[in-house]
């Protein structure tokens, strides 16, 4: 596995005169209650195509910058696709309107020329791992493998916060087939990677020709995989103040009881895997160990700059920006699910008769309802407290609050799971979770 550690041939913004930004950026924000910050970024993508393309790595890179004034609760944005004095001063101007009253001295931030190709020799590398750990699953069908790691490198300026530069560094793996298709994100390509996607694409064949799940309610036991998706979709995505903030003011659901409980649910970049941990947000604002919910009742949301600048009970360190093109929002990026004191497979015998579902496909969260979807590629009948059967696609459809008041159990094992793109307002990031099983009583399976 790849260890997180500087590019010898990527250390940007070396230039960055931040006092002098600073400056530039307080002339900018002018009025009581202004704020403004500037966002640099660089990004690289390296894929192996799959082998029905040609041969070789593609490579893509890009930087830029966004310059960002906050007015009266609104927000005006600039971004341009280079980093050098010229771009900045013209993304200054164009969020101003007007030149300042007084010329601004510009400040040097520098010129980044990317100097050498990338090496990727855990990315070339995978494919044979992934056809040894298919060999071992007895699949026998053709599949294709596109591999990509990706990179980024962000660092914010802003009037009174200075974030060091932060580095993040993943993979995604697509396999695709007669089956269709099946992904996941990984820190690290690696033999158990290959064994990871592997599975999935032993198992999206065996649905296939498996029946039906029957409908009507049933016990459940979700796998950590799964548990991450829901915990996802259902309290981080309910929770941020932007979303809370469509059903009156965020900090009124503070205090709520949101779910059973068992739950102690956190939201925590500073413990995030290593390659994608983070120090502070995508706004400059140190980010922390924020707790979401507290035995099941709210007790922070999470929350960008903007939104915690009008309430006393909202703290930053949330916001996340998928690119220099679009503004931060509020957006987890590292769930944790506190242990129970139950094993799995004292879950499993307490379920019996009901479903074992080890991942989540994907869930949907209806911001203005409530309404939430958790969508299974498969689910295992649960036979004398052990996985059994294998059956096809399914779901469970319900109230957020009425689903969550359903857990009944909470595993003592926890392990990274549920790594996958979030695509909040169409905007795509990578999230990441560390979670135990869950059991949940009496839940309505639907196709």
């Amino acid at each position: 596995m790849e260890t997180h550690r500087p590019d010898p041939i990527l250390e940007p913004e070396t230039e960055l005169d931040t006092a002098a930004v600073s400056r530039v950026l307080s002339q900018l924000a002018e009025r009581p209650g202004d704020a403004a910050d500037v966002y640099f970024e660089h990004t690289e993508d390296v894929e192996l195509p799959n082998g029905g393309e040609a041969p070789g790595l593609r490579v893509w890179r890009e930087g830029g910058l966004a310059v960002r004034l906050v007015r009266g609760g609104e927000t005006w944005l600039a971004s341009r696709d280079r980093i050098d004095n010229e771009s900045f001063g013209d993304a200054v101007r164009r969020v101003a309107r007007t030149m300042p009253s007084t010329p601004f001295l510009q400040p040097q931030v520098g010129r980044f020329v990317w100097t050498a190709q990338p090496e990727a020799p855990e990315v070339l590398g995978f494919p044979s791992l992934v056809r040894r750990a298919l060999r071992a699953q007895d699949v026998g069908v053709r599949v294709r493998l596109r591999v990509r790691r990706h990179r980024r490198w962000v660092r914010v300026i802003g009037l009174h916060v200075a974030s060091g530069l932060e580095r993040e560094c993943f993979y995604s793996a697509v396999a695709e087939g007669p089956f269709g298709q099946c992904g996941a994100l990984f820190i690290g390509l690696d033999g158990a990677a290959a064994e990871v996607l592997a599975r999935r694409v032993a198992r999206a064949i065996a649905a296939e020709d498996a029946p039906a799940a029957p409908e009507g309610e049933t016990r459940c036991v979700l796998g950590s995989a799964a548990t991450a998706v829901l915990l996802h979709e259902a309290v981080a995505h309910a929770l941020e103040a932007d979303v809370l903030a469509r059903g009156g003011h965020p900090e009124a659901a503070i205090g709520v009881q949101l779910g059973s409980p068992l739950l102690n649910v956190f939201d925590d970049p500073t413990s995030a895997p290593l390659p994608v941990r983070r120090r502070a947000d995508d706004e400059g604002y140190p980010t922390l160990r924020r707790c979401l919910l507290r035995a099941g009742k709210v007790e922070q949301p999470i929350s960008d700059s903007l939104w915690a600048g009008r309430s006393d009970l909202l703290v930053p360190g949330g916001g996340r920006r998928g690119h220099r093109h679009a503004g931060p929002t509020p957006r987890s990026l590292h769930l944790e699910l506190a242990a129970g004191d139950r094993s799995t497979q004292e879950l499993l015998q307490d379920a019996d008769g009901g479903f074992f579902f080890p991942e989540a496909e994907r869930g949907w969260l209806d911001p203005d309802s409530g309404h939430f979807t958790l969508r299974f590629p498969y689910g295992l009948r649960i036979r004398d407290g052990a996985p059994s059967e294998l059956f096809g696609p399914c779901s469970v459809n319900a109230h957020v609050s009425e689903l969550l008041a359903k857990v009944n159990g909470v595993g003592r094992e926890s392990r990274e799971a549920g790594a996958g793109w979030c695509a909040k307002g169409g905007v795509r990031l990578a999230v990441w979770a560390n979670a135990p099983a869950m059991s949940l009583d009496t839940m309505e399976l639907g196709p």
